[in-house]
């Protein structure tokens, strides 16, 4: 035990200690920072400002309509940062609607004279296809508005056409809006957005760490074996304490770059802190959320560090590790894939039988108990299938990794690995 322990504490000393480390543990949250803020700012400095739009329609009245729906105010959305100050809109109406006054409206757009003209005529009415002409082709979000203005402004004059009043269209056309909350402990928790949110962002972090940590693991076995350290580690410990010290202190190095940015994104989500608030204000994790990340994340490193280990033995060179090591990335990127399908139906037959499948769990079962927390017996029947798995896995990588740190050449084939395992054993 004072073997692992010592290797241990080298494996974490020397990893911890490395400029790499410290760039990329301190590197992620700005990255992360900026991919929230700068956007923000960008959209603060963009938000605002004239928006000169002419608006040609043989109906005046129906220009004036799009007009007011333009400049009627918009709830913000919960999922978007702050938003700066809404666009203003100067309309002109033109009930020209020649080719000759097309032309010189195109030319007022390349001048930038106007932002841009809507082609509001009866005969565009008439097909369904309205047509707005300007330089900002890409700015989706302005012709999302003006999508919006010109279907509710139609909708409210034919209604009108037909009878109803302009306050009763404006009561009928106003949206309805729907907010999901889950139920917790009896009591209305937290929203639905708030739940996929956080499911979303701890199964992002695990997924990164497990495989970050568990390639640290391989490429570490493969430099060492290279430089022919382990020979001379190999005649003061065992090659399982090795194997052991080895997982285990890049472990604690990865539990410890998930505490770093967890205190990163703590400060950066509380209210005030920052001009822009982040979407990790909207996330919101429970105790049994932060102990079951704890666990998962334990069990899903073991899982596959010791794959990754074993992977690292059979091979001689970084090229030949990555070629072996789809079988170790293949399950976890199959349960990410697969986890918007559990966040749907938690509770469904599929989601129990993949979110107890040893190399899914670490994912899906996660994301399960994140979302709606699964009966007890299958979270208990969930942790002991990986443990008796990793406690598998460890045995067999270890007697993959005991023969193959000290083979060097070509890679062993299936038929050789068999003999490894029995020798070993």
């Amino acid at each position: 035990m004072h073997n692992v322990w010592t290797l241990i504490q080298r494996e974490y000393l020397e990893r911890v200690r490395s400029r790499s480390f410290v760039i990329f543990t301190l590197l992620m949250p700005a990255f992360m920072a900026g991919s929230v803020l700068i956007p923000a700012k960008i959209e603060e400095m963009n938000s605002g400002g004239e928006r000169r739009i002419v608006i040609v329609a043989n109906n005046p009245q129906l220009a004036m309509a799009v007009d007011q729906e333009l400049k009627a105010p918009k709830p913000k959305s919960t999922l978007s940062a702050e938003a700066g100050a809404p666009p203003v809109y100067v309309i002109q109406v033109d009930t020209n609607s020649t080719d000759a006054e097309r032309d010189r409206l195109d030319e007022q757009v390349s001048d930038g004279r106007i932002n841009g003209f809507l082609w509001l005529t009866d005969d565009a009415l008439a097909n369904h296809e309205v047509t707005y002409s300007t330089k900002e082709a890409a700015d989706f979000h302005q012709s999302g508005e003006l999508r919006n203005a010109i279907r509710t402004a139609v909708t409210k004059r034919r209604l009108e056409q037909k009878g109803m009043s302009g306050a009763e269209a404006d009561a009928l056309l106003t949206p309805i809006v729907l907010n999901t909350v889950r139920i917790e402990k009896g009591k209305e928790g937290s929203s639905g957005t708030t739940v996929f949110l956080t499911a979303f962002a701890m199964v992002m972090l695990l997924y990164l760490v497990v495989l970050i940590y568990g390639v640290s693991v391989m490429r570490s076995v493969v430099e060492e074996k290279n430089t022919r350290i382990l020979e001379v580690l190999l005649s003061s410990v065992t090659a399982k304490e090795l194997l052991a010290g080895k997982i285990l202190g890049v472990g604690a190095v990865g539990l410890t770059q998930i505490l770093v940015w967890v205190i990163f994104a703590t400060l950066f989500s509380v209210p005030g802190l920052l001009s822009a608030k982040s979407f990790l204000g909207e996330v919101h994790i429970p105790p049994a959320g932060m102990a079951a990340f704890a666990i998962f994340f334990l069990l899903g490193y073991l899982l596959y560090s010791s794959m990754y280990a074993a992977i690292g033995s059979m091979v001689n060179t970084d090229h030949e590790a990555q070629q072996m090591q789809w079988p170790a990335m293949i399950p976890i990127i199959l349960a990410v894939f697969l986890m918007n399908a559990v966040i749907q139906h938690p509770n469904s037959p599929l989601a129990f039988w993949l979110s107890i499948f040893p190399f899914f769990a670490p994912i899906l079962m996660l994301v399960r108990i994140l979302v709606v927390q699964p009966p007890l017996w299958q979270i208990a029947l969930c942790i002991a299938i990986m443990v008796a798995t990793v406690y598998g896995l460890l045995a067999l990588a270890s007697r993959i990794y005991r023969i193959g740190i000290l083979m060097y050449g070509k890679r062993p084939t299936l038929p050789e690995l068999r003999r490894w395992l029995r020798y070993a054993g």
